[in-house]
């Protein structure tokens, strides 16, 4: 009987794991075998996390990272061109919905970066608050060099951190973007080494975590719909400042400040 050669073991299926930190739940996209490309499964799977956490009252912030050393490799190039214009309909569907769901989260979310992060990826990076990069990290918009326009929303969200004037020669031109650079340009906030890149991003969360949670959610709302036009930003002041004025967590916050202790809100 012939020897038997060993089989490899077949490749993990994508999934996307969620761990909690106190008040931060730190949902990692895990897929390293295939650099965390963000193809229809992992879509899915973080899709649901983030409007689970989103739900979760015991979840006071987020973090968002890649598993191994890449954040995400983005789109899934082996599964492109789609197959036809109902295919490729539903896969922009499919990402805007995504997008959406990460944008409008009410709480804050922290984008913990090691190595590279490559296209849609990035505009889920740019959905985040705050941006933890490692000085490792990458930023590729590679979308001219492949006859793609950028898509995660991109066209906007990085035009809103970085500039009008910069996303637009960051898109046309498709050179990386290295950690220091994308801190200059207010792409990342912050720069740390590539072994404390989650760690940071932890710790960060977990200070915001400690904000009044209407406040945030108000700010979020503010930035994300209001931030075009002053006439916009003072008509949302007016819908939501009221509201605010009558929170339990408004007394609190007011309280605290006149005795300088901490805050302990309830999101009430």
């Amino acid at each position: 009987m012939p020897d038997l050669l060993p089989c490899s073991p077949p490749p993990a299926p994508p999934r996307v794991r969620i761990d909690r930190v106190g008040a931060v739940a730190v949902v990692t996209i895990e897929d390293p075998s295939r650099r965390n490309v963000l193809g229809a499964e992992l879509r899915r799977r973080l899709r649901t996390a983030l409007a689970e956490l989103a739900a979760d009252r015991t979840a006071g912030a987020v973090v968002i990272t890649g598993a191994g050393a890449c954040f995400s490799g983005g789109g899934d190039l082996a599964a492109m061109p789609p197959s036809g214009p109902e295919e490729a309909a539903a896969r922009m569907a499919d990402v805007a919905a995504l997008v959406q769901e990460l944008a409008s989260m009410s709480k804050p979310v922290v984008a913990a970066v090691a190595g590279p992060a490559a296209g849609v990826a990035v505009g889920l990076v740019c959905c985040c608050d705050v941006v933890v990069a490692g000085e490792g990290a990458r930023f590729l918009l590679p979308f001219t060099r492949l006859g793609l326009m950028p898509d995660g929303g991109l066209v906007h969200s990085l035009a809103q951190r970085v500039g009008p004037a910069r996303a637009r020669t960051l898109l046309l031109e498709a050179a990386p973007v290295d950690a220091r650079t994308a801190l200059g340009m207010g792409l990342a906030d912050r720069v740390v080494a590539d072994a404390d890149v989650l760690d940071a991003a932890v710790a960060r969360a977990a200070e915001l975590a400690t904000r009044a949670p209407l406040a945030v959610a108000a700010v979020k709302r503010g930035l994300r719909e209001a931030s075009e036009s002053l006439e916009d930003a003072l008509a949302l002041e007016r819908a939501h400042q009221p509201q605010l004025f009558g929170t339990a967590d408004f007394l609190e916050g007011k309280q605290s400040f006149f005795t300088k202790r901490a805050p302990v809100f309830s999101g009430h």
